[in-house]
């Protein structure tokens, strides 16, 4: 089984509205000002699935700000999941530093998603150390066994659309206080599979996940092994951020690499139908 573990996709209305979008949100602007950063419906989605033997995608939102459009967008996810429901897996957007953060995970819950993210802390405003703040939030998502989705970011190197700080000494801090649920650290969590050589940080990583999100425009493609050697390949979630970048250029990066085929497999598919609890 192939599985996509981290891809957007949006409500057709959004594409044709883009301008308006760009003024009303401020991740959506973050990320989508430039116009060759495409937007995908779930059809479009399932056709590249389809094209590039992906059997199912792990549906990602974006960390919204304003309020009415992630409730459409989780909504769309949601109805996508249902159309295709052997295909699609959804993630819902939420705000952790809302007063009704608690009742935007219940919601996400109710509507069949089984996870929420892509958080995007720094356009969302709250600190992922702040265990005051979003503890009620942490709190809930264990209750409702949904899994955390979060954007990260590394702390040296080029920057991009979307880039933000939420980098490895701020995962630490809300790896301290998370432990317990299952979180998936996207873009390789900003670096902090190589932090996990210290003892202390290898021990908040039981059930963290990283998926290779974007991979190919961050790293060179020795980072799967590396990675692998470093925390195991029961850890790591083969994904693109498509439409950013196509599955097929991810899933060439790992089959060209030295990883054993087992391990391949487990990055690949296994790790993603064991976390997603796909039949």
């Amino acid at each position: 089984m192939i599985v996509d573990s981290h891809v957007h996709i949006f409500p057709p209305e959004f594409r044709r509205d883009r301008k308006s979008l760009l003024l009303l949100d401020r991740t959506f602007s973050d990320l989508y000002s430039n116009h060759k950063f495409e937007l995908a419906t779930a059809d479009d989605l399932i056709e590249d699935m389809d094209k590039n033997g992906v059997d199912v995608s792990v549906v990602m939102s974006i960390g919204w700000t304003n309020s009415g459009l992630a409730e459409k967008s989780n909504k769309y996810i949601a109805e996508s999941c249902r159309r295709f429901p052997n295909r699609l897996i959804g993630f819902g957007s939420i705000d952790l530093s809302s007063v009704n953060s608690v009742n935007q995970i219940i919601n996400c819950a109710e509507m069949g998603l089984i996870g929420v993210g892509e958080l995007h802390p720094d356009n969302q405003n709250f600190d992922v150390g702040d265990s005051d703040l979003i503890s009620p939030a942490i709190k809930a998502i264990r209750e409702q066994n949904l899994i955390l989705g979060v954007h990260c970011s590394e702390p040296v190197g080029h920057l991009y659309s979307g880039k933000g700080s939420n980098t490895p000494d701020k995962l630490e801090k809300l790896l301290l206080f998370t432990q317990g649920v299952q979180i998936i650290l996207s873009h390789w969590g900003g670096g902090l599979p190589f932090y996990a050589l210290m003892p202390e940080i290898s021990e908040l990583l039981s059930t963290v996940f990283f998926d290779t999100a974007a991979s190919p425009f961050l790293y060179n493609k020795q980072i799967f092994e590396i990675v692998d050697k470093i925390i195991g390949p029961d850890h790591i979630l083969a994904a693109s951020d498509y439409p950013l970048i196509s599955f097929s250029r991810v899933k060439d990066e790992i089959n060209a690499s030295s990883l054993p085929k087992e391990d391949i497999k487990l990055i690949l598919g296994g790790n993603a139908k064991t976390l997603f609890n796909i039949s």
